[in-house]
């Protein structure tokens, strides 16, 4: 593929997504997620709406990278990183259903910074046990929006 069809086809896809996100972004606005809340500060719309604006963000990243710069010639794809990746992501989601959002994320975490090259000690450890830690007090005490729990959480 040439590099000007690459730097098309980026545009086309990533001024799509952008586009999608914006679209979807708008529906959060209507009256059907204008429901009364359960007591909580936040409403069914909080969620979509979070992950709809870092949706917006990198596509519009995207699109502004793919309008200014010169498309790079695809040099191929690490099916072996991708695929290990996916693997980790379905077993940590799984996980999660059984024994939780931070103890099944330990390890996920871990295991996509071996995959990624992180190997220093130091590192994993600040990664794989701070990560999961910082997004649970996140969604916990900022958000008010319970993740997965552990069936062990009832004994601490």
């Amino acid at each position: 593929m040439s590099a000007k069809l690459r730097r098309k086809l980026d545009i086309a896809v990533s001024g799509l997504l952008l586009l999608v996100a914006l679209s979807l972004f708008a529906v959060t606005f209507t009256d059907q997620f204008d429901v009364p809340t359960f007591g909580g500060d936040v409403g069914p719309a909080f969620a979509p709406r979070g992950f709809l604006i870092v949706w917006m963000v990198l596509a519009a990243t995207a699109t502004i990278q793919a309008l200014r710069g010169e498309a790079e010639e695809f040099s191929g794809m690490n099916f072996g990183k991708f695929a290990s990746v996916a693997i980790i992501a379905c077993a940590m989601s799984y996980g999660m259903t059984i024994i939780g959002f931070v103890f099944s994320a330990i390890p996920g975490f871990f295991l996509f910074c071996w995959v990624f090259g992180y190997r220093k000690p130091l590192i994993l450890a600040v990664l794989s046990v701070g990560g999961p830690l910082g997004i649970w007090a996140l969604f916990t005490y900022v958000f008010e929006l319970l993740l997965p729990r552990s069936p062990w959480f009832h004994m601490i």
